[in-house]
């Protein structure tokens, strides 16, 4: 990119622009297909005795399930699927040691920014766990930033669209002391006129089949009879 002087633009705030051009298409590409970035490995964590909540990887900007085990030093004792709740349900007080409840129907809720965000189960875990895995977690995780050029561009089909990540830092950086306004907004014509083409193919890239509902809460899952209004 050309400058009108040379140090209109210093490396630190061309990567730093950059960055926010890349997460910019990632946040685009979570708007339709957020699966893209769920994690296959969940993160593990152990349960501790009388302890309701813990601390979840900061990287997590969604979680999509947990699982449990609530006797993990018991043979042949397998996790079962938490429920999530709103932390406004539970009725008692946050981070208490009342182990009201059944492991059978197990719930989380979260609380907390993403930085320090901690999820808590009902009923409270009664046992200590030594392995570390008593509890999985898995979700949508955001990318790392970029920082050197041979870094892995975290799109879909990168190949097709990182030029997207391009556009967008070049407006953002013409417009700087409005040095070329006028091209600025040609590249945000293009950006914006991209983002829809990407979105528009990866809605049809979420499965070989049509898109369908799902039941997170586990209360109805026959929606075949539900009244269309």
């Amino acid at each position: 990119m050309d400058e009108a002087a040379q140090i209109d633009w210093l490396d630190s705030e061309v990567k730093s622009t950059y960055n926010y051009a890349y997460h910019d298409v990632v946040a685009k590409v979570i708007e339709v297909y957020d699966r893209w970035y769920e994690t296959t490995t969940p993160f593990t964590y152990a349960i501790v005795a009388n302890q309701q909540e813990y601390t979840i990887d900061p990287s997590l900007i969604k979680v999509t399930r947990v699982e449990i085990n609530y006797a993990p030093t018991q043979t042949n004792s397998t996790a079962a699927r938490a429920v999530p709740i709103n932390e406004d349900e539970v009725r008692g007080n946050l981070a208490n040691t009342n182990n009201a409840g059944s492991f059978f129907s197990a719930a989380y809720y979260l609380h907390g920014n993403i930085g320090a965000q901690k999820i808590g189960f009902i009923p409270v875990p009664q046992v200590a766990d030594t392995t570390g895995k008593s509890i999985s977690i898995w979700g949508i995780q955001l990318p790392a930033d970029l920082v050197n050029g041979t870094d892995d561009v975290n799109i879909p089909w990168a190949d097709r669209f990182a030029y997207l990540i391009a556009l967008r830092a070049a407006a953002m950086l013409l417009r700087k002391g409005q040095q070329e306004e006028s091209a600025a907004l040609r590249y945000m014509a293009e950006y914006e006129q991209g983002v829809f083409e990407m979105q528009t193919f990866l809605k049809d890239r979420q499965s070989d089949d049509g898109q369908f509902i799902i039941d997170s809460q586990l209360e109805q899952t026959d929606f075949s009879t539900l009244e269309i209004v």
